[in-house]
Formats: C-alpha cells, sequence, structure tokens
C-alpha cells in the first residue's frame, strides 16, 4: 500500500503575487486542459527510462524574466546533466509555462538547503518546493510553508513508500 504522498509546488515571496499569479495560473491551465498529464506520461517517464537531452527554455523578445532556482538535484523532477545543463520534469513543466504566459525563464543553480534564502534574498523569483507530505494510512499530513510566501497549487504528487504486507500461510 502506498502510505507517504508528497505533492509538489512552486513558492514564491508573497510580495512577488505578479510572479505567483503567472506561476500558478499556468500550472492550473496546464492541469485543466490534459497538458500536465501528457507532460508526466512523456516527459517524467522519458526522463525515468533514458536519458533525453534537455530541451532549451523558449526565449521571447521584451518579455519578462523569471529567476527559478533549481537545484539539480532531485531526478527525474530535476537534475544536472553531465554536459552541464538543467534538464527534467520541471525543465519540461518550465517551458510549457513560459509559452503559455508569455515569459522567458531564467534558470539559477542554487543548493536545496539554501532554496528559501534564495528566495527571500531575492536572487531568484521562485523555486520548486515540497507542498505537502501526506500519510494516507493515517490521514496526517505536513504542509511545508515559510511566512511571507505563497505556495502554487500542486502540479505533482508521488508516493515515496510503498508498503506491501504478506500473509503467511
Amino acid at each position: 500500500e502506498r502510505i507517504i504522498e508528497t505533492s509538489f509546488s512552486m513558492m514564491t515571496m508573497d510580495t512577488s503575487k505578479e510572479v505567483y499569479d503567472i506561476l500558478n495560473n499556468a500550472i492550473k491551465e496546464i492541469k485543466a486542459d490534459g497538458t500536465l498529464d501528457s507532460l508526466i506520461e512523456n516527459e517524467l517517464t522519458a526522463y525515468i527510462e533514458t536519458d533525453p537531452e534537455p530541451k532549451d527554455l523558449p526565449k521571447f523578445e521584451d518579455a519578462q524574466t523569471i529567476k527559478i532556482g533549481i537545484t539539480g538535484d532531485v531526478p527525474p523532477m530535476d537534475f544536472v546533466t553531465a554536459s552541464g545543463k538543467a534538464a527534467g520534469f520541471n525543465v519540461a513543466l518550465l517551458t510549457e509555462i513560459a509559452n503559455r504566459a508569455q515569459v522567458n525563464i531564467e534558470l539559477v543553480q542554487i543548493e536545496t538547503g539554501a532554496r528559501a534564502i534564495s528566495l527571500s534574498s531575492g536572487k531568484v523569483d521562485a523555486v520548486f518546493w515540497t507542498k505537502s507530505v501526506k500519510c494516507t494510512i493515517c490521514g496526517a499530513e505536513a504542509t511545508e510553508k515559510i511566512d511571507g510566501t505563497l505556495v502554487t497549487e500542486s502540479y505533482f504528487s508521488d508516493y515515496a513508500a510503498t508498503i506491501s504486507l504478506k500473509v503467511k500461510k
């Protein structure tokens, strides 16, 4: 039985409401029209089963640039390839967000433990964040939110632990 569910989202400072709205609205649209399911089925599976070359993020002339912190240490969600390029499902998601919102995305590599300080210091406009961790058996849920921040709708959930019980005869 799957017992620990982790939900992934993005986080901005509450003073960056415009960036939050761009990201959250795009995530909602991507979920509503089935694009997210397609990204999970095609892109996430590709990064799990193969080692595809990362795609470049789109660039739009005279468009707003949003700096996104990426750790590169959470494969297949995000990682850095041997050639030094950021890759993974989160980059595929950001490509879709950039295309929908017509914004430029600049990836800034940060340490996992420095996500909050990178955000609060202004080094980045948004970071990938674990929205919640939930025990599906007992119903307990821990939500990760820091005062002064906004957390987008979850774009992906995964199970971190699976338990199988076998009955001895």
